[in-house]
């Protein structure tokens, strides 16, 4: 879809767990517009490498320089400069604010550490004893890749992660909102920040 002849570009961020590719999807069906989620991306890379397990694959390869991450971000500019999309990243809302890449309207969502864990452990239907021990696996888990992300996105470009604030839109908690709320009130934020008009 184009706006006045333009191109549409948002970015949705923040830590996992906190509803991004949920969103990115509602925004790709509303705005009628592509879907790029940098995880996909990653994932894929794991898989050619014939890795299983994604959390060592991305500590694996934070220790290797993160040529792979730099090489994401560069592919994800080119989906930027194409237009028409929604970028489903991490970290390039805020990428694009300080490289100057067209960016329409960029957002950022996180939660409560509780919530993002209770998100997670829903999706897998565990019951018990099996459901308590994964639930503290999966936190374990989120706070670790919290803290390589904030200090990768610094040495590589000096990026303050857990400073969303100075980079994106739009931020938001979703901790106690629903999907339908978030995104709600994400195209109210967006239609009364005049990012982007819908023809």
């Amino acid at each position: 879809m184009t706006q006045r002849g333009k191109k549409i570009v948002i970015a949705v961020g923040g830590p996992g767990g906190s509803g991004i590719t949920t969103i990115s999807k509602m925004i790709e069906e509303y705005y009628e517009i592509k879907h790029v989620y940098a995880g996909d991306l990653f994932r894929k890379a794991a898989k050619e490498k014939e890795i299983e397990r994604f959390e060592e694959f991305l500590q694996q390869i934070s220790k290797g320089g993160n040529s792979l991450d730099l090489e994401i971000d560069t592919l994800l500019e080119e989906y930027a400069n194409k237009g028409d999309i929604v970028i489903d990243s991490k970290i390039f809302g805020a990428l694009a604010k300080v490289k100057n890449i067209p960016c329409n309207v960029s957002i950022w969502l996180d939660a409560k550490l509780n919530v993002k864990v209770k998100r997670h452990l829903d999706k897998e239907n565990l019951k018990g004893l099996k459901r308590f021990k994964r639930y503290f696996e999966i936190r374990h888990n989120l706070k670790k890749r919290y803290r390589i992300d904030k200090e990768k996105y610094w040495r590589l470009y000096k990026i303050k992660y857990d400073k969303p604030e100075l980079y994106y839109d739009i931020v938001l908690d979703t901790s106690n909102m629903n999907e339908l709320e978030t995104f709600d009130l994400i195209l109210k934020k967006i239609k009364d920040g005049g990012h982007i008009k819908k023809q």
